[in-house]
């Protein structure tokens, strides 16, 4: 920009005028949104792409529906469609500044992409200059026959839905790492624990096995609950009202929609919603997917943390794993090696836990007719799959893919004390076993003679009955 040319271009809506940079994309509404709403480090939805793409996506389709039902003139609707497209080759962050938490239901975020798309449009399209807001107007227009409140709502299924995809393909992968290593380690028995103490023998597949088990079944409640997200209200408009749209627009959108985002590689097979208010109430479903994913995450800090506490020592802990070294453990002992990796897993969970914690409250604040918090809902749960696929991924790639057992101390623990006399119960029964247990004062020898005898008096009845 030259120094004649102005740094600022002037706008005026129903408050009065606004300077915006003269070059932006955006325009007043959304200057206000980042002169009230200081960043002071939260994330942009720019920072959100999935987030973005689905609200695009849905400009895009209800721009070529209004074509298709003759509510908007084919030129200023090619010219939505043209800068949706335009904008997929854009850097955003400059086009896109408002963060989630702007109060408002989302107005500003709805708005900014409003604003963008229209004086997109607009250049591009008919050559206006930017904030002319004419011919194609970001209310009049690009919001034609929808409002915040049904295209956020629905933007955020999408994203989510399609962020879940990916992470429960590392959930799936983390549930094979185990079961393979159950598989290879089956011949070796290890000691089970109950209340840090010792109990009987399993083997490791055993102890694999349940924990896949317990992710799958997790798995399992976050994709009955992802896939409800299928559900949108956009025609909703306002609290639920399709009234405020055109009957047309109503009926043939969620097809369109369908079909542009099947074509963009993103979750199709959306239907509107049974109760659009009750979808502008509250955003259940949406809560409904990250108490699953909160489940999840507090089921990976246990395996986590047990892995940590199985190969805890090497020398004066458990020392049952050996897991991949992968860096120096501190900066004063030589030589040591920490659990980062677990460790790492077990901080992803706890964030993920907090975010959860942040999306339960906007159910408790929201009145009446409609729930202004979604913004709140959907960053968090983006940020909480992100996080979680994050220490998902390394947890398999840096230290599950990679675990040893050692063989020589499970064998001795899973021959130890406890298991011994728990096999000696099996064969002369809990008195005669508790009997032995106290004359044996922790003799392991001695109990590994009785139950030697035993085994060999058993012996000859169980030929003669055989």
């Amino acid at each position: 920009m030259s120094q004649n040319q102005p740094q600022t271009r002037q706008e005026h809506d129903s408050i009065g005028s606004v300077d915006v940079p003269a070059e932006a994309l955006f325009g007043g509404q959304t200057q206000r949104a980042v002169a009230l709403y200081p960043l002071q480090g939260a994330a942009t939805f720019a920072d959100y792409p999935i987030l973005l793409t689905a609200m695009l996506q849905i400009k895009r389709a209800a721009a070529l529906t209004n074509i298709l039902t003759g509510a908007i003139a084919r030129d200023r609707g090619q010219a939505i469609v043209d800068a949706v497209d335009g904008l997929s080759d854009r850097s955003w962050g400059a086009a896109f500044p408002v963060h989630a938490f702007h109060g408002g239901g989302g107005i500003s975020f709805n708005m900014n992409v409003n604003e963008v798309l229209a004086n997109l449009a607009n250049r591009d399209g008919f050559g206006a200059p930017l904030g002319s807001y004419a011919p194609v107007h970001p209310n009049d227009h690009v919001n034609l026959n929808h409002s915040t409140s049904d295209c956020l709502s629905s933007a955020c299924h999408i994203a989510a839905l399609a962020a879940f995809q990916p992470f429960s393909l590392e959930i799936e992968g983390l549930a094979q790492d185990l079961e393979r290593l159950g598989a290879e380690w089956a011949p070796l028995r290890k000691l089970s624990r109950t209340c840090l103490q010792d109990a009987v023998d399993i083997g490791f597949q055993d102890y694999l096995g349940g924990v896949a088990v317990n992710l799958r079944l997790n798995l399992a409640q976050s994709g009955t609950a992802a896939e409800a997200l299928r559900q949108i209200n956009l025609g909703g408009n306002i609290i639920g009202r399709s009234i405020d749209c055109d009957a047309d627009f109503f009926e043939q959108v969620i097809g369109v929609l369908n079909g542009e985002l099947a074509a963009a590689g993103l979750p199709a097979g959306l239907r509107r919603t049974d109760n659009l208010f009750a979808a502008s109430q509250a955003h259940d479903r949406l809560l409904n997917l990250a108490a699953t994913l909160e489940q999840m995450a507090r089921t990976l800090i246990r395996l986590a943390k047990d892995l940590r506490l199985m190969a805890s020592g090497p020398h004066g802990g458990l020392g049952e794993l050996v897991l991949p070294a992968v860096q120096p453990g501190s900066s004063a002992i030589p030589g040591k090696i920490n659990p980062t990796i677990p460790e790492f897993m077990v901080q992803c969970g706890m964030m993920a836990c907090g975010r959860a914690a942040a999306i339960r409250m906007t159910q408790d604040h929201g009145e009446m007719d409609y729930n202004p918090w979604e913004a709140v809902v959907i960053v968090n749960l983006l940020d909480m799959i992100a996080i979680l696929e994050s220490g998902v991924s390394t947890l398999r790639r840096n230290c599950v893919q990679g675990l040893r057992a050692d063989v020589a101390r499970n064998t001795d623990n899973a021959t130890s004390l406890l298991p011994s006399l728990i096999r000696l119960k099996q064969l002369k029964g809990y008195s005669y076993s508790s009997q032995i247990a106290g004359q044996a004062a922790g003799d392991l020898a001695f109990v590994h003679r009785e139950v030697a005898q035993a085994e060999a008096d058993l012996s000859p009845q169980t030929e003669h009955t055989s």
